[in-house]
């Protein structure tokens, strides 16, 4: 049996409250209703448990307006909240990049970044290529879960798109951010097609978004590299 998370007055967090913990983390940001429908709790039962979590300073709220009816309260993991879990693969990631900073040029720092995108990539070319469009896209959910993004596809007027609400490589990426370039090849190669990037967790952005295009890619070494369904 798992250990239950520590509040900051010391007590161990309620079971059903864990639970939302859990779902928030996961998803990034829910509402009420769409948390109650994935954990099959009711929504008064939610509600309940939200206001004990954001009491305790492990979640706050924000209300969106609609374009059709009522605005609509999500709610989303505090940085404390975030303390809860474990993050010490996060510390040892940071000081690794820090201490391959201090040792090398930006140069060589950029080849190993670039080295490690182009090694994932072969993974993943090798995984897709025989894939037809649809079957990439449903696979690279699968993939990207794996991974710990949550996102989802979403057809516009401008194209496919991909929009990431959660990624583990946040915390590190505040202070070494060219680790988004895996994020990015991952996608482009999975769905064998040039990707563009027009937002950013990191620059403050409500999620990560992706426009992928329907032309066909030729993937190198020196190329750069998310959990969702389609809207």
């Amino acid at each position: 049996m798992q250990n239950l998370p520590i509040t900051t007055t010391g007590q161990a967090i309620h079971t059903t409250r864990r639970v939302v913990l859990d779902a928030l983390r996961a998803a990034g940001q829910a509402s009420i209703n769409q948390l109650a429908e994935s954990l099959g709790i009711k929504g008064i039962t939610i509600r309940h448990h939200l206001a004990g979590l954001q009491a305790e300073g492990l979640v706050e709220v924000e209300e969106k307006r609609q374009s059709v009816g009522r605005p609509v309260h999500v709610y989303r993991l505090t940085d404390q909240a975030e303390s809860l879990f474990p993050q010490k693969y996060h510390e040892l990631v940071e000081r690794l990049l820090d201490q391959v900073k201090q040792t090398f040029p930006p140069e060589t720092v950029e080849r190993l970044i670039a080295s490690l995108a182009a090694s994932v990539a072969d993974d993943v070319k090798r995984e897709f290529e025989h894939l037809p469009p649809e079957e990439r896209q449903r696979r690279l959910i699968e993939l990207l879960a794996r991974e710990g993004f949550m996102a989802r596809w979403r057809h516009t007027d401008e194209g496919l798109k991909l929009v990431e609400y959660h990624c583990p490589y946040y915390r590190v990426g505040q202070r070494h951010p060219e680790i988004c370039r895996i994020d990015e090849t991952l996608i482009r190669v999975a769905m064998n097609s040039e990707v563009s990037k027009e937002a950013c967790l990191l620059s403050g952005d409500p999620a990560c978004t992706f426009v992928v295009t329907s032309n066909p890619i030729e993937v190198s070494s020196s190329q750069s590299l998310s959990v969702f369904q389609v809207e």
